[in-house]
């Protein structure tokens, strides 16, 4: 199996990403890239989209976003034209922004590259006409920023490449998830919890926005995130407690507080477990005193 990393595409480490338009007239040979994500626009003609061994029709209009290492490929093309936008998804930088609380981001860029490793491929996305029209010149604006590289070029593609995450997420988050299947189903659960980690959440109330017994989502979660959904709630909310001790000069027990906690000595207890540092010996230490 041939491993493509990002490297084979662009060396600057310190923006990891690249973007090309290709046209496929013989078969495209299995290949990973597990350093790397990989969001694909089909812009016309069809092809069998070869995953794991599986075989799957795509034509124009199908959007689906490869990551991990999801061996892949194409086959029997016919007048087969894509374009690649390649990323880490640390590029995106999404930690403070609202589009990852977007059940449409969770489903095409975090949700569908699992489902395709672990039960196969389902494009979660297929546009319309007049949606590809819209995307496939917004497309161009990016492409021609980045290869034409004027100053500070770097900052244009960046804030268009999220301005098309956003779209893109409006787009599926337009879908209706109830005929959906597998761990897309999910999507409305998880933007939910992005959305409220710092309220009480119930499994049975996660459950039910993605119309599964609690039981298969408890299992569709862990397959998706490699943890039961309190230990995913739990990571949000250290995440945002390590923000606001860097950030910020907040008490202890109001960051407890503003992470979902009542109680603040429970609060560094599970700080300490979580983190490795007490919250106040963390503060001390990324402050540098």
């Amino acid at each position: 199996m041939f491993n493509m990393p990002l490297e084979a595409f662009t060396q600057d480490e310190s923006y990891p990403f690249f973007i090309q338009f290709g046209e496929h007239t013989e078969s495209l040979f299995l290949h990973t890239h597990d350093n790397f994500c990989e969001l694909v626009v089909v812009q016309s003609g069809h092809a069998e989209h070869i995953l794991d061994g599986e075989r799957y029709p795509i034509s124009k209009g199908d959007i689906f976003v490869i990551s991990g290492k999801t061996e892949h490929g194409y086959e029997n093309p016919v007048n087969f034209h894509i374009c690649n936008i390649m990323f880490r998804m640390n590029f995106l930088n999404l930690s403070n922004m609202d589009i990852s609380s977007s059940a449409g981001f969770q489903a095409l860029f975090v949700l569908e590259p699992h489902q395709t490793r672990s039960i196969g491929f389902q494009s979660c996305l297929r546009l319309l006409s007049k949606d590809f029209a819209e995307i496939d010149l917004f497309i161009l604006k990016i492409y021609d920023e980045y290869t034409e590289r004027r100053i500070g070029w770097k900052t244009i593609v960046k804030a268009e490449f999220l301005q098309l995450v956003v779209m893109l997420s409006r787009l599926c988050e337009s879908e209706s998830f109830e005929n959906s299947t597998g761990l897309v189903k999910l999507a409305p659960a998880i933007a939910h919890i992005e959305k409220h980690y710092q309220e009480p959440l119930s499994v049975a109330e996660l459950a039910e926005m993605s119309h599964y017994s609690e039981r298969q989502f408890i299992r569709l979660f862990k397959a998706a995130f490699d943890c039961v959904p309190l230990q995913y709630i739990t990571r949000l909310r250290m995440h945002n407690a390590q923000e606001l001790l860097i950030n910020t000069q907040l008490p202890v027990t109001e960051i407890a507080y503003r992470c979902g906690y009542s109680d603040s000595n429970y609060f560094s207890k599970l700080f300490q477990r979580e983190v490795g540092f007490s919250p106040r010996d963390f503060r001390k230490c990324r402050n540098g005193r």
